[in-house]
Formats: structure tokens, C-alpha cells, sequence
């Protein structure tokens, strides 16, 4: 279902394109009024999708078999549709005749659409007929639990590492609180969310502390009246006497009945319902309007991989499961293999090497334990050199079943995003603006309201994280997820779902892709991240590659542009020729290494292109202000020219999904420029010597966030856009008593001075400025004397100081609460700083508070460049959100 949603938005997008094409491609020649019916049955089809998603289970073969035909029909047309521009586009820029291969083509894209129309339209009165007879399959577990206070069997439920959330969960139930309280367990499936609930759940002391106990498994399909009745089942004890009177429970037809009856069973008596695994809210407001709040301390415990939902219904912040660490992985595999005995010496090492390999996952532990603790010892290094496979095989894949709940229970718009993970290697950690550009590229994310694409692609991960699905590895200093990654098993979930749709294809498992089968519903996406990839032969009956991706240089590939003339996504980090690249007329995304210079006729054929990145310089010609539809331009220098001056003042081209532009060399900060871009939102940027009526046009970028800037001494005023979140200078020389324009700014919060960005001796901030600002890093600036307070900086949290001749940090920092790091990089005063801040961290534990974490830190990469004449030095000691540090021997800087 998720590719089947995804070529359907990705169709979207293309006929959008088409529809409102650059303005140097509208000579492009269709029938419009055939192509907005396609559109049309292509939205349909989307919205039966988006409203029934979870009405149409994969296990209804009459729905798979219509979303195979959904996916080819909307692949075939995006396919005919962009074939046809291609051939246009081609045959416009070519001095040959190519009228009658244009003719041919648009014949095609004629037959393609309406045909694709009928099929679209058959679909949908099919769909409307199943929609009739399809009904949910209700799968509901419950407990046989009693009245009685039968004991959850434990069994070989062995807990580790939860410990003192075992403590306060039992706290939080028992404490004096009378009103009734909800206590939400959360965590990624198989993390021991029902484990540690059900040691809870049989501890003698809440056995004795509540008058009735309940458990429950609600899952992901269920009705109000199976919850009812397992829970009056439970608290009634009713299974065997009721059976023998004939007063069962479930003579009830209607649910308010049985609700009224749970109510009135529990009504004046302090109660323990456990609700384990929970999917969505529905099912706690089926059933709490039927829980009496007695007023004596009564709760509910739930639990659920959603972290939404658990903040939701929780009456206090939800106790978050985490992965084990090593050491407590190897202490519940030992446990698992060898219950009270320890394990041998001489396999302790192989032992905790698996233990290490389940990557902190107890569901994997536990099974690996069973899987070893049947094995002889000499087949353990089979286990080692495989440990998703064993874990995946092991008990009729028992394991993969539980995982893969969460990705049933994944709305269809969020499926393809999720699958796509497929595409990275195990252990990668995936920068989270190339993921969601990607997403954007690969045509995944629909369009809603005022939002940017890359805005609700940020909301889908974050989605994707609540849900315990992905993993957040590091963050920036603002806040936002900078890297995330996916735990090995779920990737291997991943990666089977994918090849089940024929989503993606991953070259470390096919290196000879001629042996996979001619099909319709062929993969269109590769990812080459392992071993050598020799490509594969063409086919009619073969749909053209979209997406190609790698992910190092030593995967060796064949890839031309020949071999994939329509293909969308280029990620990756071999060196091409850039005739080769830029013969892909319909890129979205171009990601690679090497320089590029494009000339004028070669950047008016690239018709789609949104993102493109580049490690070297990329030379751009002035068509580049003709293509509205580019998001994101990343070079390591990159040279733009001046907009061309526009025929009409009333016909001026905005860029207005350019949201990346970096780093552009001597950077024309003029009024022309900057209104072009309205909405970017990252401009790194080097200027020369610029006059007063420039740099204050910085302030019309309204929606600018980040903004890195090298130029020598600015002379006149600077304007800083008060979106402003980070801020980089280098080379500025901005007089510390000037330092207003930047300390107003209402959502700073990352500032740094390198180079000379500001001069000055003494530094005395003015009172309400810097409100928000959390990281603070000054280095190889004029800075001797330092004056500020608390209320300077009242929410900084990092400081890092460097290269100056300061000879202490001002000791009412101590009253800064939220400070929690101060690094102190090379300094002539070393020894003072470092004293001034252990004697701050000093005060600060004195007054009662956490200390602070002192560091005395150094480059730990450095590399120079030599370019045009300027030595740069480029490091960072891995701190998160670290820019670049630069040293130079002249008057020039320059960031990365």
C-alpha cells in the first residue's frame, strides 16, 4: 500500500510541474485539460487511501491486487508524462530536426494519459464496490486473569536495566494521590514494555495495596465491547461460574450495558487496570468514562510504542524505555543462556560480541539466548557473524511479527517515508535534511496548506521517532534532530517490507541484477551500499530507474547517465563527469562529488531540478534565477551570477522554494538579489568589502534561520533578520559596543565570533539582550576584559572560549541556572580561565546546584587547504552543532 501511495503523490507532483513548468519550458505542449482529469483521478485515489487506510489490511488480496494495478498505472503515466518532456526539451535545444521523434512522443503521452484515465477510473468503482464487503479482521488478546489475583506467569521474562523505572512506576502507583492517575509506559517494540509492566503487575506489595487488579492487551484492532468483557471477565471472575448460571457477560448487546456494569463492579473500590499495548486513543476513551474516579487512589497503567499517546492520556510525564547499554545486554543474554550459572571464561568474549550485535534490543537478547542456549558452543561464531538473520529466522520469525505491528499501524502517508530507510546501510548515521530532501525529491510528501514540503517532512519523522520506529542519534544545538538511525532489526524489517512492495532494490544483495525477474512492478529505486554493482541490462517490459544511490567510494558501479536517462535521484559520492550528470533532464536531486560548471543551454534543460550538492565549486550562469522550482543549492564555493535586469519590473521570477543557499562567493547583498529569495532559510556567504547599502538588505530575509558570513570589516550598518536561530562571523570586526544589532535579535541561539568577527577590548552586554541564546562561542577575537551577568545571558547553556587574552569568565555566570558546559579551548590565559571556571562550577555547587562541566579542549581534526593564496584550517572537536574552525595567516577567512 505504501508504494502504491507514493507513486500516486509523486504523479502529483509531476503534473503539477508540467502544469506550471519554468519559465524558459513553456514551450512544453500537452493537453491540459486531459492531464487535470488525470489529476484528479490521481487526488481520488489518494483520498480513498488516506480515509481507509485501515480498512484495507494487506491480507485482502482483492486490495493488493488493485494496489499493484494502482502503482503501475500511476508509475506508467509519470513515466510517459516525463519521457515526453524529456523529448521536447531535447529536440527545442537541438539544431537536428526531431520534429517527427517529438510528434511520436506526444502521441504517446496522449494514448498514456487516457488510458491511464480509464484504468484510474475502473479502479475506483471497483474500490467502491470492495469497500462493501471488506471489513476489518479484529484480532484481540486477552489475559486470563481472575478476581482472584492469579499471578501474570513471569516465566522467562528476565528484566534488566529497568530497575528504577520498576521503583518510581511503583511509587507513582502508590502514592497518596487519592484522584485517579494514568501511568504511561513507552518504548519501541521489544524494548520490555510488558515485561517491565508485568513485574510491576505481580509485586506482592501492589497485590496487597489494590482491592482489584484487571490486565488487558488491547493491539491494534479491537471493539468496546471486547474490552469491556475481558475486563469484567477478569474482575468478575465470570468465565466458569456465569457459564454454569447462564448470566454470562456476553448476553449483553449493547456496550453502554456492560460499561455500566464495569462501573458499578468497580465503584467505591481502589482498582489497578493495566492497558498493554495500546495503538491510538480510542480505545482509553471507550472505556474511561466507564472508570469511576473513587477518589482512593485507583490508576491505570498503559503501554504503547506512540510517545504521543502517551503524553496524551498520561497524568504525568511517560517513563521512556531506552536500548540497554553493553553491559546490561550481555548481563541479560549470560541470564537468558545459563539462568543462575555464569558462562565459561573462554566464551564470555564471543558472548558479550553478540550481546553487542543485538544493539541494546531485549526482544533480540532474548531470542538470541534461546537460539544459544540450544546450540553447542562451537556453532556460536555462526550466530556472531549473523545476528538479524538468526534473531529473524528463530521461532517462526516470532520476532519480525512483533516489530512489524509498528509498521502495520503506520498511516499509508508514512509508510513510504519509513521504507525508504531501506535505502541506507545498517549502523548509518543519515544527516536528517538529506533524508527529508530525499523524501522530497522521491516525490513522497504531499502538499499541505501554507507548509513547506521540507516542513511537514520534518513533522513526518517526527512522527516516525514518537513512534518509537527511528532512533534520534544527534541533536542540534537548537534543538532540531541533526542525525537519526534505525535500529538493525527494524532496518531488517525495512528492507523485507521494501522488496515485498518492490519499493527499493539493495545492490549489497543483488550484485547481478539480470537475474531478477522481468516484471511490471520491478524495484525503480537502487541503493548501492556494499560490493561491486555491474548493472543491469535493458528490457521493454523494464520500468526506467528513478533513484540511484551509494553511499561510499569503494562501491564500485557502472552508473552513466545513458544507462538511466530519466533518472529523478543521484546520491552519491563518486566523482562524475559532469556532461554525464547533466544529461538528466528530469533530476529532482543531484548529490556527488567534483566540481561543476554549467553553462547556460545545459541548466535550462534541467526543467525538475530542486536540490543540488556539490563538494567543490559550482559555477552557475544567470539561467539559475529562471528556475522557481529549486530548493536547496550546497557548494563548497559557489560562484552566482547577478540577476539579469527583468523586461518588466511586474515580471520578476521569485525563487521562492529556494530555502539552501551555501557558500556563495563574493556575494552581491544587493536589493535585486535578496528579494529574488524571500524564503530562504540557510545562506552561508563570503563577501569582499561592502558598502552600507548591502548588508542592511540582510534584514529583508525574513525567514532566514541560519546565516554563516565571511567578509572583511563591514562598513556601514548591518541589518540582521530577527528569524535569525544561528549565527556565524568571521573576519567581521563588529565593535563589542555595537554588539546590540546582534544581542536584539528575539530567536537567537547559537552565536559565534571567529577571526576578528568582533574588536574591542572590553565587552559589556547591554541588559535584555541574548534572551535565548544557549551556545556561545568566541575565539581568535580582541577580548580582554569581560562584564556580564546573569541577566545577559540568562539561557545560555554551552560556552566555549578560545584564542583570546581573556584572563577570566565573569563570576556571576555562577547564577546562570541553565549553564552546563564551559570549554575552554587554547588560550594565553589558560590556566586563569580554567581556574575562573572551576571556581564558577565551585559557586555553583556551594549554592546547592549542579555543578558545571569544565573542559579543556583541542582540535581533534585539522586539515589546511591552500586556496587562492589563504591558508585555511578546518577542525572540530566533535561537539554537536560545532562549526567549522578556521586559522588563517592573512587578512581573509573562510568557513565550510
Amino acid at each position: 500500500m505504501g508504494a502504491a501511495y507514493a507513486a500516486l503523490v509523486s504523479l502529483t507532483h509531476t503534473i503539477d510541474q508540467i502544469l506550471n513548468p519554468p519559465p524558459h519550458h513553456q514551450f512544453i505542449n500537452f493537453d491540459r485539460d486531459r492531464i487535470n482529469c488525470l489529476r484528479k483521478k490521481a487526488d481520488f485515489l489518494i483520498d480513498y487511501f488516506l480515509e481507509n487506510n485501515s480498512n484495507t489490511g494487506g491480507d485482502h488480496k482483492e486490495i493488493e491486487d488493485l494496489e499493484t494495478r494502482i502503482r503501475f498505472a500511476a508509475e506508467g503515466a509519470e513515466y510517459i508524462i516525463e519521457d515526453n518532456v524529456m523529448n521536447q526539451i531535447l529536440a527545442a535545444g537541438s539544431e537536428v530536426d526531431r520534429s517527427v521523434e517529438t510528434s511520436t512522443s506526444n502521441n504517446l503521452l496522449s494514448e498514456g494519459v487516457r488510458t491511464t484515465i480509464q484504468e484510474f477510473h475502473t479502479i475506483e468503482e471497483e474500490l467502491v464496490k470492495i469497500k462493501k464487503y471488506v471489513q476489518a479482521k479484529i484480532s484481540i488478546t486477552t489475559e486470563a486473569t481472575s478476581s482472584s489475583r492469579a499471578l501474570l506467569p513471569i516465566g522467562e521474562n528476565t528484566m534488566v536495566g529497568f530497575d528504577d523505572h520498576l521503583i518510581q512506576i511503583m511509587g507513582a502507583l502508590s502514592t497518596d494521590e487519592s484522584n485517579i492517575r494514568v501511568i504511561s509506559i513507552v518504548g519501541m517494540g521489544g524494548i520490555g514494555k510488558t515485561t517491565l509492566a508485568t513485574h510491576v503487575y505481580n509485586k506482592p506489595f501492589i497485590v496487597q495495596h489494590f482491592h482489584v487488579c484487571a490486565w488487558f492487551t488491547v493491539s491494534q484492532e479491537y471493539t468496546e465491547k471486547e474490552i469491556l468483557l475481558g475486563l469484567l471477565r477478569q474482575i468478575n471472575n465470570t468465565n466458569r461460574d456465569e457459564q454454569e448460571t447462564g448470566d454470562g457477560d456476553d448476553d449483553y448487546d449493547d456496550d453502554d450495558q456492560l460499561g455500566n456494569k464495569l462501573h458499578k463492579t468497580l465503584f467505591g473500590r481502589k482498582y489497578l487496570i493495566v492497558m498493554d499495548d495500546m495503538w491510538d486513543i480510542k480505545a482509553w476513551e471507550m472505556i474511561k468514562r466507564f472508570l469511576p474516579d473513587n477518589n482512593n487512589g485507583s490508576r491505570i497503567l498503559v503501554t504503547t510504542r506512540l510517545l504521543r499517546l502517551a503524553t496524551d492520556i498520561g497524568s504525568c510525564s511517560p517513563y521512556q524505555l531506552n536500548l540497554l547499554d553493553e553491559e546490561q545486554s550481555w548481563d541479560l543474554l549470560s541470564q537468558k543462556i545459563y539462568a543462575e550459572k555464569c558462562c565459561p571464561v573462554e566464551l564470555e568474549e564471543i558472548g558479550r560480541s553478540i550481546a553487542k550485535k543485538c544493539r541494546g534490543l531485549p526482544l533480540a537478547l532474548a531470542v538470541i539466548g534461546g537460539v544459544l542456549a540450544k546450540s553447542k558452543t562451537e556453532n556460536w561464531k555462526y550466530v556472531e557473524e549473523d545476528v538479524t538473520s538468526a534473531v529473524r529466522n528463530q521461532g517462526d520469525e516470532f520476532c519480525m511479527k512483533i516489530l512489524s505491528l509498528s509498521y502495520n499501524h503506520l498511516p499509508i502517508y508514512l509508510k513510504p517515508c519509513f521504507l525508504y530507510f531501506a535505502a541506507f546501510p545498517e549502523d548509518f548515521d543519515i544527516q536528517v535534511s538529506r533524508l527529508i530532501r530525499l523524501w522530497v525529491a522521491e516525490g513522497f510528501i504531499r502538499k499541505c496548506g501554507h507548509k513547506s514540503l521540507e516542513e511537514i517532512g520534518e513533522e513526518y519523522l517526527k512522527n516516525l521517532i514518537d513512534r518509537n520506529l527511528i532512533l534520534v542519534d544527534k541533536l542540534e544545538l537548537t534543538g532540531e534532530v541533526k542525525t537519526c538511525h534505525i535500529h538493525d532489526l527494524l532496518s531488517d524489517l525495512c528492507r523485507i517490507e521494501a522488496q515485498k512492495d518492490n519499493f527499493i532494490l539493495i545492490g549489497e544483495l543483488y550484485n547481478h541484477l539480470d537475474m531478477l525477474p522481468n516484471t511490471e512492478t520491478r524495484p525503480t529505486r537502487l541503493s548501492i551500499n556494499g560490493g561491486k554493482w555491474k548493472g543491469m541490462k535493458r528490457t521493454p517490459y523494464r520500468p526506467p530507474t528513478r533513484s540511484f544511490l551509494s553511499f561510499s567510494s569503494r562501491d564500485s558501479t557502472d552508473y552513466t547517465a545513458r544507462r538511466f536517462p530519466l533518472l529523478r535521484v543521484l546520491d552519491v559520492v563518486e566523482k562524475y563527469p559532469k556532461d554525464e550528470i547533466l544529461q538528466l533532464i528530469n533530476s529532482r536531486y543531484v548529490s556527488c562529488t567534483g566540481s561543476i560548471s554549467m553553462s547556460s543551454s545545459i541548466l535550462s534543460r534541467l526543467w525538475s531540478l530542486q536540490t543540488l550538492v556539490v563538494d567543490r565549486e559550482v559555477i552557475l550562469p544567470s539561467e539559475i534565477w529562471q528556475m522557481p522550482q529549486l530548493r536547496h543549492v550546497e557548494g563548497d564555493s559557489i560562484i552566482l551570477p547577478d540577476p539579469p535586469p527583468p523586461d518588466d519590473v511586474h515580471k520578476i521570477i521569485l525563487l521562492e522554494n529556494l530555502q539552501t543557499l551555501s557558500t556563495v562567493e563574493d556575494f552581491k547583498c544587493t536589493e535585486a538579489v535578496i528579494k529574488r529569495i524571500p524564503n530562504l532559510k540557510k545562506l552561508g556567504i563570503v563577501c569582499g568589502t561592502i558598502g552600507s547599502n548591502c548588508l542592511r538588505n540582510l534584514g529583508l530575509l525574513h525567514k532566514l534561520k541560519v546565516l554563516t558570513m565571511l567578509c572583511s570589516p563591514c562598513g556601514g550598518e548591518i541589518v540582521f533578520p530577527n528569524s535569525l536561530k544561528e549565527l556565524r562571523l568571521y573576519g567581521c570586526k563588529i565593535p563589542w559596543e555595537e554588539m546590540s544589532i546582534i544581542g536584539s535579535l528575539p530567536n537567537l541561539e547559537v552565536l559565534v565570533f571567529f577571526g576578528n568577527a568582533a574588536t574591542g577590548q572590553k565587552w559589556i552586554p547591554n541588559e535584555r539582550e541574548f534572551t535565548r541564546l544557549k551556545y556561545l562561542w568566541i575565539n581568535q577575537c580582541e577580548l580582554e576584559i569581560w562584564e556580564a551577568d546573569n541577566t545577559h545571558f540568562p539561557c545560555l547553556e554551552i560556552l566555549r572560549l578560545g584564542y583570546l587574552n581573556l584572563k577570566e569568565i565573569p563570576s556571576e555566570f555562577t547564577e546562570i541556572l541553565p549553564l552546563q558546559k564551559i570549554c575552554v579551548d587554547y588560550n594565553r590565559n589558560n590556566d586563569l580561565i580554567l581556574a575562573s571556571a572551576n571556581e564558577i562550577s565551585e559557586q555553583r555547587e556551594n549554592l546547592g546546584y549542579d555543578g558545571i562541566q569544565v573542559l579543556n579542549t583541542t582540535f581533534g581534526v585539522l586539515k589546511i587547504l591552500v586556496k587562492r593564496g589563504i591558508n585555511l584550517a578546518v577542525g572540530g572537536d566533535g561537539h554537536i552543532g560545532d562549526p567549522y574552525v578556521v586559522i588563517t595567516n592573512g587578512n581573509q577567512f573562510k568557513s565550510f
